[in-house]
């Protein structure tokens, strides 16, 4: 399990134009579960920078409708300071607490928004200037027994050729998928490593190019990774 993530974010070009300079923090740890006893969360932001950098945080609800994340604003969590200056090679410690109970039987999903403020740009940049925007997943565990995810794999055939693979999580808790692979027989098909998580009670999806001539009668079988364990399904079809 990784334990920091350090990301530089690189400006985008515009024709002809110088790039802007490139911005990087670290956080760790990159993913945060609370519940049982655990009620506080401790970050810590690293500037790897030359100079200062300006961070905001807050704290969002994530929900999962039509296989798109969705974030809105939230009490159930308190973020502090909300604001934070970090010199040079410094580092700053946050704290993101739980104000609320647990839910009793199922796991709670939240993000830890983190917002570089941008600084001002030098005498006569050209360029296109972005800030540097991380978001840090927070589980709360259930109050009664263990979260877990359970997924159940469907395919759809579109119009245009391409293949819809959807997992469905009816379980209380959440799964990320980290890579998988399709195999007809012994023969892999396709393979993907485009990670997603898919939270209790939602459903998100992969549109996936199959090979020409595959025969779509075929039974299906997918094996992959996740945060949970290996997957391994017979993948059903629906209609097109």
């Amino acid at each position: 399990m990784l334990r920091g993530l350090s990301v530089t974010f690189a400006s985008i070009a515009l024709a002809a134009a110088h790039l802007a300079a490139a911005s990087t923090f670290e956080i760790a740890p990159i993913r945060v579960e609370l519940g049982g006893a655990r009620h506080i969360a401790v970050l810590t932001l690293t500037n790897v920078e030359d100079a200062p950098v300006v961070v905001e945080m807050h704290v969002e609800d994530w929900s999962q409708t039509d296989g798109v994340d969705r974030l809105q604003d939230t009490k159930d969590l308190l973020g502090t300071p909300p604001v934070m200056q970090i010199a040079p090679h410094a580092q700053q410690i946050v704290r993101v607490a739980l104000m609320r109970a647990p839910d009793p039987t199922r796991e709670l999903s939240y993000r830890v928004i983190l917002q570089e403020v941008p600084r001002a740009a030098p005498k006569n940049f050209e360029g296109l200037r972005v800030a540097l925007r991380l978001s840090v997943p927070i589980f709360v565990a259930p109050a009664h027994g263990k979260a877990q995810g359970t997924l159940a794999w469907r395919g759809k055939w579109l119009p245009d050729g391409k293949l819809r693979l959807s997992a469905t999580n009816d379980g209380t808790g959440h799964v990320e998928v980290t890579d998988f692979a399709l195999r007809i027989g012994a023969a892999e098909i396709l393979r993907n490593v485009a990670a997603k998580y898919v939270l209790p009670g939602s459903t998100m999806s992969w549109t996936l190019t199959p090979p020409a001539g595959l025969d779509r009668q075929a039974v299906m079988h997918l094996a992959g990774h996740s945060d949970a364990g290996d997957l391994s399904s017979t993948v059903t079809f629906s209609g097109a």
